[in-house]
């Protein structure tokens, strides 16, 4: 099935379909994977490096919750320790975030413009690419802030739901009773939140609108398509957490015996690393055929432009969007 069949596709048809979509962006394709296991690398690397340190945190921090306490005399010494290794760590990671944040902002820039064009069968040019790239980083990095703001929102009312739930009861308690249903629709709150809000990344690249505009035309495309985008982030995020879940394990398992060489370690953070860098490529090329997806769905077919075929690309709504 291709880009331009009327046809609405299932779950497992635009799994598909994205599965292909990398290897039909041609020349682009290699390197954009290669930066994002660069990214993906850097990102695991300051993880490696700041682990111990965390540990040791740990380790100081235990005989405090012990009975009893360290003596008076060694407890200054012991908070000197750990407000080293904290400011340590918070300039190691603090570095490492905002590296990591906008590398991966004009990578995902570039990888959103590149399956869009791609999926409808445009063919651009590295002057293109880059081009598109300087005039929607910023609109980009806005409606970033925006998803940011809106997880770090949605986390912290279901922290405080969580919390009542607990204290509403003597003695405070979760009650597996509602305990159970609360965290089963939390998952799909955040599901159904969180497709719309990836949509609304590669709407903010292909699209002229931005921040709340692509935010608002990723709910009025979402209409009637939530139960496929609901399934496809509930796969993309299974698998993601099969990966971290492997690591952990494949973690456990090595501090069980004695300490493996430090090679053995990296290459166990390089795997996950990778790993991930492929995920989250795959994911965005999911989302790009979502999105085509919903925008049929809404009578936003092709549209003649010259000799060649495409999607157009406006803000909804509006009536040169309906053709």
């Amino acid at each position: 099935m291709t880009a331009s069949s009327s046809d609405p596709l299932g779950v497992l048809q635009i799994l598909w379909e994205a599965l292909q979509l990398p290897a039909k962006a041609g020349a682009f394709f290699l390197p954009l994977l290669l930066l994002h296991l660069l990214s993906y690398s850097f990102l695991s690397l300051s993880a490696y490096c700041i682990a111990p340190l965390v540990l040791d945190v740990v380790a100081k921090l235990s005989p405090l919750f012990k009975s009893p306490l360290p003596l008076l005399p060694s407890l200054p010494s012991l908070f000197r320790d750990i407000e080293s290794d904290l400011r340590i760590i918070a300039r190691v990671a603090s570095l490492a975030a905002l590296v990591f944040f906008f590398a991966s902002l004009f990578l995902l820039v570039a990888t959103f413009y590149t399956f869009t064009t791609t999926y409808v069968g445009q063919s651009i040019s590295l002057k293109q690419l880059l081009l598109r790239i300087s005039r929607r980083w910023y609109k980009t990095l806005v409606t970033r802030l925006y998803v940011l703001l809106l997880t770090l929102g949605l986390a912290l009312l279901s922290a405080l739901a969580i919390a009542a739930l607990t204290l509403s009861s003597d003695p405070p308690n979760l009650s597996p009773r509602y305990g159970g249903p609360f965290f089963i629709f939390l998952i799909f709150l955040y599901l159904y939140l969180s497709t719309r809000w990836r949509m609304s990344l590669a709407i903010a690249v292909a699209e002229e609108t931005w921040g709340i505009g692509a935010l608002s035309m990723s709910v009025v495309l979402f209409i009637d398509n939530k139960k496929r985008g609901t399934l496809l982030t509930l796969v993309l995020k299974a698998v993601q957490i099969a990966i971290f879940g492997a690591f952990a394990a494949a973690m456990a398992a090595a501090s069980a015996g004695p300490p493996p060489p430090p090679e053995d370690q990296l290459k166990m953070w390089a795997g996950v690393a990778a790993a991930s860098a492929v995920w989250e490529l795959y994911a965005m090329a999911v989302y790009t055929v979502f999105y085509y997806e919903c925008r049929k769905s809404h009578g936003l077919e092709q549209v003649k432009s010259g000799d060649a075929w495409g999607f157009i690309y406006t803000s909804l709504p509006s009536a040169a969007a309906v053709v």
